[in-house]
């Protein structure tokens, strides 16, 4: 099954954006004073979390409770009632799961509080969107590549691609109305390759003839543009008729797990504001793009550069244990291409965003765009390699 709620890769809209705002001061404590916490009161906030859209602080309060107080980046998610409409449903729907199966639904998915006026979320006076969640104590997040010690990396990375494959489960059968698709067309290929060849097109900068190399490998591979997209067409006429309308999360990144500090099990995926709908092999090509990159994203030496395949199976043993119970096997038969597919998604915008002369993802140094698209081309160059190895990976743990 999978027309779903898709949790789309903010790994492509995170890390190298340029709306990136900087961290202003706000009257943390006023803010904190418009959500329905009880009795608690304001007593200390401070900065929290790696994200880069959003800003995001630990609220210590009188119970010796905390909270996480955020404001949304509206200049990226620029239909901020809608995402907190999406949050809203989805983190419901998922509270009603984990409570029918005896499950913790304090820990197992986000909390949103109400304002005061019982809103989901609070708009101050000068357009910015503030939110509440609960903080879920003894937790913690890791990231691909640190020593945890005893190899145990290698069951995060196994357990966070199973918590993902457990959110789309659990999300699948979201009532209707539909969710809202808050960036329209986001993990469109084919709308991003249109992108790619505007910007040939018009060269306003003259870049073109810098990255001959770069632009013929985008357009020999025109006709992978449209394969998911097809593919999503076929999946939706099923679902007409045999499915359930379902949903996914992107930025599917092993960071965006929650740990619980006591079992090591994953038990909460955060990081909600890119779930729409969308296609959950999407999602999961996102997190293969984002766990077995071996270097930096904008890495210069491409000798540097590559594709993990040990950590490409531990993801899909992790992310197959539960996706096989509801995924159909057009879907299966994809995840390979998918993960394709997405780094070269991710390096067709930065080639695009390049020849336009940098103006949506954030560049600090001369051809950085150029550079991050060079490290997605090549980790696409070894997944086709080993494509045949990564189908039988799959075909191992289907």
């Amino acid at each position: 099954m999978i027309l779903v709620v898709s949790k789309y890769e903010t790994s492509q809209i995170t890390t190298t954006t340029c709306h990136q705002p900087t961290m202003t001061s706000y009257d943390l404590e006023d803010i904190f004073s418009r959500f329905d916490t009880g009795c608690d009161e304001f007593v200390s906030s401070e900065p929290f979390g790696s994200g880069h859209i959003n800003d995001t602080f630990r609220i210590s309060s009188s119970s010796e409770r905390y909270y996480i107080l955020q404001r949304i980046n509206h200049e990226i998610f620029t239909h901020p009632i809608e995402v907190m409409d999406n949050i809203y449903r989805v983190t419901e729907h998922l509270k009603q799961k984990i409570i029918a199966r005896g499950g913790d639904p304090a820990r197992e998915t986000l909390t949103l509080l109400p304002t005061k006026n019982e809103s989901a979320w609070y708009a101050l006076v000068d357009g910015n969107f503030w939110r509440l969640y609960n903080y879920i104590s003894d937790t913690r997040t890791y990231e691909i590549g640190e020593d945890t010690g005893e190899g145990k990396n290698d069951d995060h990375v196994k357990e966070a691609a199973a918590a993902f494959a457990r959110f789309q489960r659990d999300v699948a059968d979201i009532p209707a109305p539909r969710l809202h698709e808050t960036i329209a067309r986001f993990g469109d290929t084919s709308f991003r390759f249109e992108q790619f060849e505007d910007a040939l097109k018009a060269d306003h900068l003259n870049r073109a003839k810098d990255c001959k190399a770069e632009i013929d490998f985008a357009l020999s591979r025109r006709s992978d543009a449209k394969i998911l997209t097809n593919i999503q067409g076929i999946l939706l006429l099923y679902w007409l008729s045999h499915l359930p309308l379902s949903c996914n999360k992107p930025c599917d990144k092993i960071n965006n797990v929650l740990f619980d500090n006591e079992t090591g099990k994953g038990i909460c995926v955060i990081d909600l504001d890119t779930v729409m709908p969308g296609l959950a092999i999407y999602d999961f090509g996102d997190a293969v793009r984002a766990a077995t990159a071996l270097a930096a994203e904008d890495e210069q030496d491409l000798d540097k550069v590559g594709f993990s395949m040990d950590k490409f199976k531990l993801l899909t043993e992790g992310y197959l244990s539960e996706a096989k119970k509801f995924l159909t096997e057009i879907e299966i038969d994809n995840l390979a291409f998918a993960a394709r597919l997405v780094s070269f998604t991710i390096g067709l915008r930065f080639l695009a965003d390049h020849l336009a002369g940098d103006v949506y993802f954030k560049t600090e140094r001369q051809n950085q765009n150029l550079d991050r698209c060079r490290t997605q081309f090549k980790t696409v160059s070894d997944m086709e390699k080993q494509y045949n190895e990564m189908k039988a990976v799959v075909n191992e743990w289907r």
